[in-house]
């Protein structure tokens, strides 16, 4: 019998540990995007017409749409990749759009700041554990057996 308690409490604690080990490997989910991944987001939101929020508004006027959760340098850092995400056109832009346009509170959180048209009833926190973004991707890369 003691073998056996021995064994329930080890798997149990094993188990707590797994947990909280699983726990810490995502983000909080009220932890604000990455500022990289936040300005690819923010980018494409224009560059796909997920709202009416054009490439050249949201280029110039991007730092309103973050709601003071970013630091002064993030922000500087960050418009490389309002930009570049403004202009993509890749191959699989169609999939990339679809997803970005898709998260439609977080695309509300984006717009709305900006007076553009609402997409969703409310917006929430761009959130690293919430936010997807798809690559980009060019069929005639080298190697992709195309070239």
């Amino acid at each position: 019998m003691d073998k056996i308690k021995k064994t329930v409490i080890m798997k149990a604690v094993l188990a707590a540990c797994l947990l909280l080990l699983a726990g810490c490997a995502l983000p909080p989910p009220d932890q604000p995007a990455h500022f990289v991944r936040m300005g690819r987001f923010v980018g494409l939101v224009a560059n796909c017409g997920c709202s009416d929020i054009t490439p050249d508004r949201m280029r110039a006027d991007y730092a309103q749409t973050l709601g003071g959760r970013y630091s002064a340098a993030e922000i500087t850092a960050m418009k490389g990749y309002v930009d570049l995400a403004a202009s993509e056109q890749w191959q699989n832009r169609s999939l990339v759009c679809a997803e970005v346009c898709s998260q439609a509170c977080m695309v509300q959180s984006v717009v709305e700041p900006l007076g553009g048209r609402r997409v969703a009833a409310v917006g929430c926190l761009v959130n690293e554990r919430d936010l997807h973004l798809t690559d980009g991707s060019q069929l005639d890369q080298p190697g992709s057996g195309r070239d």
